[in-house]
């Protein structure tokens, strides 16, 4: 229990300080000159780095353990919040960024860790832990963000600094309370980590049910960042709203959804089942989505953010459990990084597409993320428990 904690407090206290950017992102961006497609390309660097790291750092903590991998990351967090407080250049910012994208890569490296010092009877509420230290820190951590930015005048002097303090005080507490851990018998390598990571996205697609499964969350995390890259400026140009309270209503959506996902999935599976739950979830995001640059604030705006955490806290957990049911056997072990390769994809392209279309009107990446989730709420009728009939 001790190292579960320990995990915990690491994670939250990582995403904490990756939160705490992301008010601030697209904003800053805009006034150093970064506009349509430069802007997504900023926004995206730090999962285009993500995405080409997470399977050497897989692999790397297999063989000289996952402390010390941690260790090394956490390290460059807080060297990329040192350039952030610096950042008064396009240059810098995507060097930040991208050394974020590098050092954020370790969430898979979490996750292999709760495997390595819990029994498979309790890996799922280690599991879950992990999880709700990922939703805490990025629930709170854009309020934070914001106040900080309003401290420092708008600068990002304040936020970096306090960002990296954080990612330090998160180095001493790996350093002294994380045990290394590693596989018993680490995998022998394959060749190149990264290819072998997309063989295997490639297999996930030649599995019929399995196919289905990862299109939707291909598909879906695409369309969600459509808004989480243009939130921001929409808030602004739009209804001329202060970071702050643009932060706060993007947390209210995070607590939502994080307490449909820890109080209510729990009640809802074992009645609706995860397929039906899949259904509602992605089909009532299509006009949550399509009117989200139409509802001024408060309560249009705080309603809508209402019904869209409901939406994801329902079919983002459903999806989840329904990969992991669906995956063959000799996949379980990979179907994490087929997820985190498909949702890292996701996360590049859509802000890429949602900057761009933002220059040539704000509602418009809010149209092209209604029309793409068309794509999962329709994929999702062809999804069915393993053994049912006709399951696609």
């Amino acid at each position: 229990m001790p190292a579960l904690i320990a995990i915990f407090l690491t994670v939250l206290i990582d995403m904490l300080s990756f939160g705490m950017a992301i008010p601030d992102l697209q904003l800053r961006g805009e006034s150093l000159g970064a506009h349509g497609p430069l802007l997504g390309l900023m926004l995206a660097s730090f999962s285009i780095a993500q995405l080409l790291t997470a399977p050497f750092l897989g692999h790397w903590s297999d063989l000289v353990g996952r402390r010390k991998v941690l260790l090394v990351t956490c390290a460059m967090t807080a060297l990329c919040f040192l350039l952030y407080s610096q950042a008064h250049s396009l240059p810098v910012m995507f060097a930040s960024r991208i050394l974020a994208g590098i050092s954020g890569a370790n969430l898979g490296v979490a996750f292999a860790y709760i495997a390595d010092v819990t029994k498979p009877e309790d890996r799922g509420k280690g599991m879950g832990l992990v999880g709700a230290a990922f939703g805490i820190g990025f629930i709170m951590g854009p309020p934070v963000g914001a106040a900080l930015v309003e401290m420092g005048k708008g600068g990002p002097f304040v936020l970096g600094m306090t960002a990296m303090a954080l990612a330090l005080v998160n180095l001493f507490f790996i350093w002294r309370f994380i045990p290394n851990t590693k596989p018993a018998d680490p995998p022998k390598a394959k060749g190149n980590p990264l290819l072998a990571n997309w063989r295997n996205v490639m297999t996930a697609l030649q599995v019929p049910s399995l196919s289905v499964l990862v299109y939707l969350f291909f598909g879906s995390t695409f369309a969600f960042s459509n808004l989480e890259s243009t939130y921001f400026l929409l808030l602004s140009h739009q209804w001329n709203m202060p970071m702050r309270e643009g932060a706060w209503v993007l947390a209210w959506v995070g607590i939502v959804s994080a307490f449909m996902q820890g109080y209510f999935i729990a009640k809802l599976i074992p009645k609706f089942g995860e397929p039906t739950l899949m259904r509602v979830g992605y089909l009532a995001q299509v006009p949550i989505l399509l009117l989200v640059p139409f509802t001024p604030p408060w309560v249009p705006m705080l309603f809508g953010c209402l019904l869209l955490g409901i939406a994801t806290g329902i079919c983002s957990p459903s999806t989840s459990s329904m990969i992991s049911r669906t995956a063959p056997p000799n996949m379980q072990g990979s179907i994490f990084g087929v997820t985190q390769s498909v949702g890292a994809l996701g996360r590049v392209l859509g802000p890429l597409c949602g900057s761009t279309l933002f220059a040539k009107g704000p509602a418009y990446p809010y149209y092209l993320a209604a029309l793409v989730m068309l794509i999962p709420a329709t994929l999702s009728w062809r999804v069915k428990m393993p053994g049912e009939e006709g399951m696609a």
